[in-house]
């Protein structure tokens, strides 16, 4: 056909790994749904009582408790700011021989001091509030702290909060 303008054979060529002059089968047909007739709100009902169904199923596997060996992790309990304060004080001089691997901790957590500092922006009293009890995360060194909690204000709500404890001043 392309010799020319005049076709070289009137056999078709066959597809790679096929014998030729071989008949090749025609796909087969997608099933598609009769667009003119909706289901009926009962089976509407079972296919969303369905994906409702498998969604919790797999967001059960992903987000459940981790079975390791038969053990279930429980939640871990707080420990009282005694404990923090602790810390902090054991680990105020850095320069004994007690604390020489861990100012390679206290290196590594360097990098989220800058996140530490955001939460504990975020988490700060508010003008009217007097004293803001946190709960916060910490390394086991004490290597960094954070708070971990999320205020949960909007924002309208807390300009206008604002705005009414500067009127009142």
């Amino acid at each position: 056909m392309w010799n020319g303008g005049a076709p070289s054979s009137s056999a078709p060529i066959a597809a790679p790994g096929m014998m030729p002059g071989a008949q090749m089968a025609p796909p087969p047909a997608a099933v598609q749904p009769p667009y003119g007739i909706p289901p009926s709100p009962g089976v509407l009902e079972a296919q969303l009582v369905e994906k409702a169904r498998k969604w919790h199923q797999l967001n059960t596997k992903r987000y459940g408790d981790k079975r390791k060996f038969g053990f279930v992790e429980t939640q871990k309990e707080d420990m009282p700011p005694e404990h923090v304060r602790k810390i902090i004080r054991d680990h105020g001089d850095m320069s004994s021989k007690k604390h020489r691997y861990d100012k390679r901790v206290y290196l590594g957590a360097l990098k989220f001091v800058p996140h530490a500092v955001y939460k504990l922006l975020e988490n700060m009293p508010m003008p009217w509030e007097q004293v803001r009890n946190v709960k916060v995360l910490y390394h086991t060194t004490g290597a960094i702290t954070f708070v971990n909690e999320i205020p949960w204000v909007a924002e309208p709500i807390y300009l206008a909060q604002v705005e009414e404890q500067i009127y009142m001043s």
